[in-house]
């Protein structure tokens, strides 16, 4: 391996390995571990002594050894995770990583990320290393989860929505629609007609994009999201006409929900909001949390808790009321 510093100013290393050399340049005068960082991401690490395995490698090697037992979308999250994790944390050594170089990394990390995000880094953080180092210990001390009460549109707000969409971009009252009805934006992707009986919609599998930015179909990763729903005739009518429920860039969704906020004058929402709205408003009509999640494709109940405690919270002072009225009245 050879190290020069060029005229000007960076660092140029050279390596043959297996007939072929490697460059790689730095704009700095770079350790042995960064060295071994940036080789490893051109030969995968094959030059690395058996004891030196870089962290950003490792995660790359542990996804692919878990890609055909894991979503398509969660193995493209998890192939990003290590480019947004610091340079001197990526490169470090997996086998000399303490808890304490783990916890720094999440400190850095919650500076800028949701308490939510940062869980998921540290849990995948040590999931990797675990999986070479199978005694290694990681208590790691996360930021407090925020409790956050999602915003969920009016009923008022829905309809004028709907109606806005339905006469002004009539190819997305679609999707829409089956928003409303609690489908994922991803499952209401890879609807076609052929999922369709009458008017029941059969619900069996999701279009993400994976990790070679590919559009892809999968199947719903557990029962519970496969489900029936018995939807408008409209609209599955629309559905069979087009022979899909949705099949445009979904880049292009965000941007008429802007407009229709903006021109309706309505509080902006997500399109994802509109499960939300769905799941509160069975919640005000005193539908229990078992057929809510089931209808939604949530994975429990005690999902329906957490995301929606406040419509839960409002169901509890309802049903006291009740006995209040009862207690006042035997009284």
């Amino acid at each position: 391996m050879k190290i020069e510093k060029l005229p000007s100013g960076s660092y140029r290393v050279r390596k043959q390995i297996n007939g072929k050399m490697i460059r790689v340049t730095f704009d700095h005068e770079p350790t042995e571990t960064e060295i071994l960082y940036a080789l490893g991401k051109h030969i995968g690490d094959t030059s690395a002594p058996k004891d030196v395995l870089i962290f950003c490698n490792a995660a790359k090697q542990y996804v692919e050894m878990r890609r055909n037992v894991i979503s398509p979308k969660t193995v493209k999250e998890y192939l990003e995770m290590p480019d947004r994790l610091s340079r001197e944390f990526a490169s470090m050594n997996i086998y000399s990583i303490t808890a304490n170089d783990v916890q720094a990394e999440v400190n850095r990390l919650a500076e800028k990320r949701a308490p939510k995000t940062v869980k998921n880094y540290s849990s995948f953080i040590c999931s990797v290393i675990k999986a070479y180092r199978h005694d290694f210990v990681g208590k790691i001390t996360l930021p407090q989860q925020e409790i956050v009460e999602p915003y969920i549109p009016t009923d008022d707000e829905v309809v004028r929505f709907l109606q806005y969409i339905k006469e002004e971009r009539p190819k997305y009252y679609v999707l829409v629609v089956l928003s409303v009805y609690s489908l994922r934006r991803s499952e209401i992707m890879a609807i076609t007609a052929d999922d369709l009986e009458g008017n029941i919609l059969h619900i069996t599998k999701a279009k993400v994009e994976n990790d070679k930015k590919e559009w892809i179909i999968k199947v719903n990763k557990t029962p519970k999201s496969r489900r029936d729903i018995e939807i408008p005739q409209d609209v599955a009518d629309l559905i069979r006409e087009n022979h899909y429920a949705f099949n445009y860039h979904p880049g292009d969704i965000s941007k008429i929900i802007n407009t229709a906020c903006k021109t309706l004058d309505i509080p902006h929402f997500s399109l994802h909001k509109l499960r939300h709205y769905f799941a509160t408003k069975l919640l005000e009509q005193n539908v229990d949390v078992m057929t809510i999640a089931s209808l939604g494709g949530w994975s429990s109940p005690a999902m329906i808790y957490n995301r929606y405690g406040h419509a839960v919270e409002a169901r509890k002072r309802s049903a006291l009321d009740l006995i209040d009225n009862v207690i006042e009245g035997d009284l």
